[in-house]
Parts: C-alpha cells; sequence; structure tokens
C-alpha cells in the first residue's frame, strides 16, 4: 500500500515546535531581561504546540498502521519502529542532562529533586517531571503507542472507530474517578490529553469525508477557536490550563485546523515555504534540544550586559531562535536521520513516519 506524505503535517509540525520554543524563550527572557519583555505575553500559552503535536501523532499513527491490523507480528514491529523513533534521541539529551549535573550542577535543571535517573530513562510515569523536562510529553506518547500496538495484535480495522471511542469514554470515566492521590501511571492514562490522540486519529480515519468545499472553512475554524482561547485565557489572567481544559480549548481546534488542511491539501496541493519543511522535518530533534540552547543563550546574554535596552531583548530573541533551529538541524541530520536509516529498519514492510515530538 501507498502511503501519503501530509506536506502540511510537516508544516503544521513547524508550526508547534516554534510555538513550545517561543514558551520557553518567553521565560528565559523574562528571568534575564533588565527592561520589559519583548515576546508578547500571550506567548506563555505557546505550549499549546504540545496540544498540536498530540493531534498530529494521532493522525500519523492510523495512516501508518492502516492495512496491518489483527497481527500481534505487526504490533511488535510497530512498538520497535516508535521506540526506535523516540528513544535514542531522546537517551542521547538525557544523558547531556546528566552529565551536567555530574560535571556542572549549577547548570543542569535544578527545580525538579527527586527525579529518578532510571524512570527518565525509560519514559515512565513519576510525580516529578524527567530529567529532560520536555520528555513528559513523550511519556504520553509512549502510552498511545502501547494503546495503538493493543489495537494493531487485536482488533478488526473496522472497528477501529468504536475502538477509539471506548477508548475516550474509559478516559473520561477513570479521570472522574481517580483522585489527586492516584500513582503517577494512573494520572497518564486517565489523562485527557489522550483525548487529543484519539482525536487525530479520527482525522486519520476520516479526513477524506470531509466535503473539499469546507476544508478551509474547517481549518479557518480551528485557527479562530486555537486563538480564543489564548485570548479568553489572557483576558480573565488564567494560568496554565488544565489538562481538560486543554484539550477542549486547544486540542479541539488542533484537530479542525489538521483535519481542514489535510482535506485542503488532498484538493489543492499546496506549494509551502521549503525552510517551513524543513523544521517540520527536524521537529523532533528541535524539540528536544532547545531548551539547553536557550538556556546557554540566556546566561551568555546575562554575562554580556546588552540586556537593558529593547532592541538588545529583539536581539537575543533573535539569534536565540537561530541557534535553537540551527541546533535542531544539525541534530537532525547528523543524529536522528542516520538513526532512522539503519538497515534493519528498512527490512520491516510496516510503513514508516517521520517524527512527532510530544
Amino acid at each position: 500500500m501507498t502511503r501519503r506524505t501530509f506536506h502540511s503535517v510537516q508544516a503544521l509540525r513547524a508550526i508547534a515546535a516554534l510555538l513550545v520554543v517561543l514558551f520557553h524563550l518567553q521565560i528565559v527572557e523574562q528571568k534575564y531581561s533588565a527592561t520589559s519583555p519583548v515576546i508578547p505575553a500571550l506567548m506563555r500559552f505557546a505550549d499549546s504546540g504540545v496540544d498540536l503535536f498530540f493531534v498530529l501523532s494521532g493522525l500519523v499513527m492510523t495512516t501508518i498502521a492502516a492495512g496491518s491490523y489483527g497481527s500481534p507480528r505487526n504490533a511488535g514491529r510497530f512498538l520497535v519502529r516508535r521506540g526506535w523513533r523516540v528513544l535514542p534521541l531522546y537517551w542521547f539529551y538525557t544523558s547531556i542532562v546528566v552529565l551536567l549535573m555530574l560535571l556542572a550542577p549549577g547548570m543542569a535543571n535544578s527545580a525538579y529533586q527527586e527525579q529518578s535517573i532510571t524512570a527518565s530513562y525509560l519514559l515512565w510515569p513519576q510525580s516529578q517531571l524527567p530529567l529532560l523536562t520536555v520528555g513528559w510529553t513523550l511519556i504520553h506518547e509512549m502510552f498511545f503507542y502501547l494503546v495503538m500496538a493493543a489495537m494493531i495484535a487485536f482488533a478488526r480495522e473496522s472497528r477501529l472507530p468504536w475502538l477509539l471511542l471506548g477508548w475516550a469514554t474509559i478516559t473520561l470515566t477513570a479521570q472522574h474517578f481517580l483522585g489527586s492521590t492516584a500513582a503517577p501511571w494512573q494520572r497518564v492514562a486517565s489523562s485527557p490529553l489522550t483525548l487529543e490522540f484519539i482525536a487525530g486519529a479520527m482525522v486519520g480515519l476520516y479526513w477524506n469525508r470531509l466535503p473539499a468545499r469546507l476544508a478551509l472553512p474547517v481549518a479557518g475554524l480551528g485557527v479562530v477557536g486555537f486563538m480564543g482561547t489564548v485570548l479568553a485565557l489572557a483576558h480573565f489572567d488564567a494560568p496554565a490550563p488544565p489538562a481538560a481544559l486543554r484539550a477542549l480549548g486547544f486540542g479541539l481546534p488542533a484537530a479542525l485546523l489538521t483535519l481542514g488542511l489535510v482535506r485542503w491539501e488532498h484538493t489543492t496541493p499546496p506549494s509551502l515555504p521549503q525552510p517551513l519543511l524543513l523544521i517540520g522535518d527536524s521537529s523532533y530533534s528541535l524539540y528536544l534540544s532547545h531548551v539547553f540552547v536557550i538556556s546557554a543563550m540566556g546566561r551568555l546574554w546575562q554575562k554580556t550586559g546588552l540586556n537593558t535596552a529593547a532592541w538588545q531583548s529583539c536581539l537575543f530573541v533573535l539569534l536565540t531562535v537561530l541557534a535553537c533551529l540551527m541546533a535542531g538541524l544539525v541534530s537532525w541530520r547528523m543524529l536522528e536521520r542516520p538513526l532512522q536509516q539503519l538497515p534493519f529498519l528498512r527490512r520491516k514492510k510496516l510503513p514508516e513516519a517521520r517524527p512527532i515530538p510530544g
């Protein structure tokens, strides 16, 4: 079976990754700037790029798994591919954190003092964030993959929509009954963020049933919903929204945006900017590496003393974003892409997808 490549998905990956970069960058700018920050305060909600990533992940998983259901062997291949896609690069950057903890403790993350190194490497849920803090999204991703693998192993493809709806129902029920004393793994399994993955999976199953004339209006509705949530949270000066609100306010619009763009691309193949697609290709590397780049650039910026004027802040933001992009591209070309081109992966028959960070 020929697998479809969605260039719009690559563009959305790039946008999602850049949103997460700006989210962390505005925190560092506020920390080190001696003047008013130039990054808009709305960027404190830019971690909603993660919600878009989860939706895209669901779409890609149902797309690459098409035609492989009812086979434990295919399920095993699926897990091997997804594990190899996510873990080696994540282990590499986690190891950098471990080395910093040993050699330069002052430069390592100190907000979470009780992280388990073993649990961090294994992406096992714990009460604290993993050593590489952005790895919390990968914990959810691995849970998604495990459930998808079970469906690939034992389910008929025709029953997949009902299984996804049943998964959503179980998630909502568990979220309702589990309290604050739930174990970390229970919190992950019952998280409303799972609904974003399920929504993306439904998009992957039914995108071609959307009438072509509605493609751009649906995508526009997603953009309006996304921005409306940001403006509403900013208006009420709300803190970071809980998972349930994120799934509704960001996950649902992200699903509409993805649905509309994927359907539109099928009708009118777009000419998307190559730099945007390149950022989409390297989005996983960018996602894992940008926290190191932003931290180093922030410390350097403070030491230079060039943090007292608005133009200096603008220059810092521009240079840091460019440095993050360059680090992501280098990581993708030198680490991520070579890892995914090893011969044992090419011999597998289960179709492959480009990475989606969490």
